[in-house]
């Protein structure tokens, strides 16, 4: 149950800032640019670049878009789990004695797996920070300009608001439930979370359909549309994206 609620909580806070941040304006191919860009960096440049990424991305993130750091650290603890599981399972070595299995940490493993750690924690910092100031509709509609097919825009948007309308059926039926005692105790937890799974698809299916009645009767002819909100591209801040990404592969080439 709570695993469940973190994961609302974090798809709730990534589309929550992405529509509100302060850069919410800026074109999606300039940030898209930017966060792909120090991707690449990381993968092939050294610890000084990646380093360096974390600390970019990061402060740009919190003192420039303004998004709260309590937001950016709920957003990053799911994929930080998987990161910490990963590398402790590099690390931990496995051997038998005598048929009794003893566990061990391998010194040989321990630099491989911090350089594969932080190289994954920096990508994570690049992908956190195109997650939450660049909404989806934006960056379909780039996808739109670089002539990827309507059909596959269409199908993620729809996607999408699929995730949307079974969190929302989630949640009105954990509240229903917990307002009639369900989760008292931890059998009648059990019981409840069972009849809430075995009723999740029908009612998700439910709103779907009533989603493309409510888009047939406004005209939908096949294709999603909206309204752009992006300003217009600025020459000096794709100059400064470019420097940005120069300095830091620089950095990774000199000190590494």
């Amino acid at each position: 149950m709570r695993k469940g609620k973190a994961r609302q909580r974090a798809v709730r806070l990534i589309d929550r800032n992405a529509q509100t941040n302060r850069w919410r304006r800026i074109p999606a191919v300039d940030k898209a640019v930017f966060a792909i860009g120090m991707m690449v960096v990381c993968l092939l440049s050294g610890w000084p670049a990646q380093l360096a990424v974390i600390v970019l991305m990061l402060s740009s993130l919190v003192a420039g878009a303004r998004v709260p750091p309590r937001d950016v650290w709920n957003c990053a603890t799911i994929p930080l789990g998987f990161i910490a599981a990963s590398t402790l399972a590099q690390i931990i070595t496995l051997h038998f004695r005598g048929g009794v299995p003893i566990f061990g940490i391998a010194p040989d493993a321990l630099l491989p797996a911090a350089r594969v750690a932080l190289r994954s924690f920096a990508c994570l910092t690049a992908l956190i920070w195109l997650a939450l100031t660049t909404p989806l509709t934006d960056i379909v509609q780039l996808l739109r300009r670089m002539r990827v097919g309507p059909e596959i825009c269409d199908i993620a948007l729809m996607m999408f608001r699929f995730i949307w309308l079974t969190l929302d059926c989630v949640e009105s039926g954990v509240h229903s439930q917990a307002n009639r005692l369900g989760y008292a105790t931890y059998r009648g937890g059990l019981r409840s979370m069972g009849m809430l799974l075995a009723s999740l698809l029908p009612r998700v299916l439910s709103r779907a359909r009533r989603l493309e009645a409510g888009l047939a009767a406004r005209g939908y002819t096949g294709e999603l549309r909206f309204v752009a909100l992006q300003s217009a591209a600025s020459r000096p801040r794709q100059l400064l994206i470019v420097g940005l990404l120069a300095g830091v592969a620089l950095l990774g080439r000199v000190v590494g």
